[in-house]
């Protein structure tokens, strides 16, 4: 018997493992996967469809995201705003995004009324109405969009990255909603044509997590097992290769800042090196004093934040440092990011292990504590053709980490004499100083 004044023993965590989904198939060919989540009374569902952005035609880029954007338009068994009315009846919210790797349509919904959601996401899919003035709204909407996102110092260097650092053959070095020249371009058939060939069922999988009753298959399958393919085709994803490094100085005249990428092409989750390359990104710029933001924030004050952002894609992907920084600081400011991103000299240290490790384990139960979150997770593993047991097969990796490893993998993929720079800012003051200090600037508008 423990004494009133006695400590009770505090016992290291069970180790946590993200939830296996229970799987199943459809003769339509579409998957289908459900994790019970006891106590997560709002389900989270997500449909995925194997609908790669580079299945548009080049002349209508864009086409993906209005044909996804007009589909809670209405449809054909509840046309204009009932559809809208009767997802608000059962207290659901619908949304999605079309990416590079597919489309996207996703449900929140209260678990006891899942069946009636599941049968409204099947009608979104399967018998929208697309109406012309529905495309024609959201063709305008998307031309603003584009207008205001080009506006923005740093989505224009983000855009300006991936531009230069994926050659222009490929649909993932475009902006995904299309261009202006694009997006005018689309019609009422466009987006039916695309819907058409486009929306079916084989390859798409519908995930579903939450506190479910076990009827979840049963009502999937009463809403999707009779959506057929009318067709036929089999569309494959890209596998983008990277260009030569590229300087690139974008113009925006009496900027008295400029948005800066800097790094390249970088990896997909199937590659081997992934944990360590999650390892030595958390290092250098994943935490707020990671090296590149204890240097160039703390330190010297040249701007409010420098992060090493790591982008998967289903192949590929893109590693960048990402900044904005005082005009008259730049080319200091790059200086020392080429700097503190080459570990020749300044390896990984074992702390920095630790410290990387620790935190990306330890942040899992509480990222994947919804159901939100576990459907979210999901989806973007689909979407990029990677197995579920991704997620604790990585964990595993994480922990064989070493110092050494994370620094060659990082060397092997940012090397400092081969790296792409995206400045966003006014031309009039940065151009001469790039080319000073050896970059070999091009000027872009």
């Amino acid at each position: 018997m423990r004494r009133s004044d006695q400590r009770p023993e505090v016992k290291a965590p069970p180790r946590w493992r993200f939830p296996d989904p229970t799987r199943l198939w459809l003769d339509n060919g579409m998957q289908l996967m459900a994790c019970h989540r006891e106590g997560q009374h709002v389900a989270a569902v997500s449909l995925v469809l194997d609908a790669p952005l580079n299945t548009e035609p080049v002349d209508v880029e864009g086409v993906a995201t209005l044909t996804q954007r007009c589909l809670d338009e209405g449809t054909a068994t509840h046309p204009g705003p009932s559809f809208a009315e009767a997802l608000e009846d059962i207290g659901a919210v619908l949304g999605g995004s079309a990416g590079f790797s597919g489309s996207e349509l996703s449900v929140e919904v209260p678990a006891r009324t899942l069946g009636p959601a599941l049968e409204l996401l099947a009608e979104a899919v399967r018998e929208p109405e697309l109406q012309a003035d529905d495309v024609e709204r959201h063709r305008r909407l998307r031309l603003a969009e584009i207008e205001q996102t080009l506006a923005n110092s740093a989505h224009r260097a983000a855009l300006g990255f991936r531009a230069a650092t994926i050659p222009r053959r490929y649909r993932c070095s475009r902006m995904v909603g299309g261009s202006t020249e694009t997006v005018s371009a689309i019609t009422h058939g466009d987006v039916l044509s695309f819907h058409e060939r486009h929306y079916r069922p084989d390859g798409a999988t519908l995930i579903i997590s939450g506190d479910l009753s076990g009827q979840e298959f049963g009502q999937a399958a009463a809403a999707f097992s009779s959506w057929t393919s009318p067709a036929e085709g089999y569309f494959s994803h890209e596998v983008p290769e990277p260009r030569t490094p590229q300087c690139w100085l974008i113009d925006r005249p009496g900027a008295v800042q400029a948005d800066v990428r800097l790094g390249g092409f970088g990896m997909d989750r199937g590659d081997p090196r992934w944990a360590d390359v999650q390892v030595a990104t958390h290092a250098l710029g994943g935490a707020f004093l990671s090296r590149l933001n204890r240097v160039l924030r703390e330190e010297k004050g040249y701007t409010y934040g420098a992060h090493l952002v790591n982008s998967p894609m289903r192949d590929g992907g893109l590693l960048t440092m990402q900044g904005s920084f005082r005009t008259e600081v730049v080319v200091d400011a790059l200086a020392l990011a080429r700097e503190l991103l080459d570990l020749t000299d300044a390896p990984i240290t074992p702390a920095e292990v630790h410290d990387a490790v620790t935190f990306t384990t330890g942040v899992a139960p509480l990222r994947y504590s919804t159901a939100q979150g576990i459907t979210d997770r999901i989806s973007a593993l689909v979407r990029d053709g990677v197995n579920v047991e991704f997620v604790n097969a990585n964990f595993q990796a994480l922990s064989l980490v070493t110092p050494e490893s994370a620094t060659q993998s990082m060397l092997e993929l940012l090397q400092p004499d081969a790296l792409t720079l995206v400045v966003v800012g006014d031309a009039a003051s940065l151009h001469d100083q790039l080319l000073a200090d050896g970059w070999p600037v091009l000027l872009q508008s």
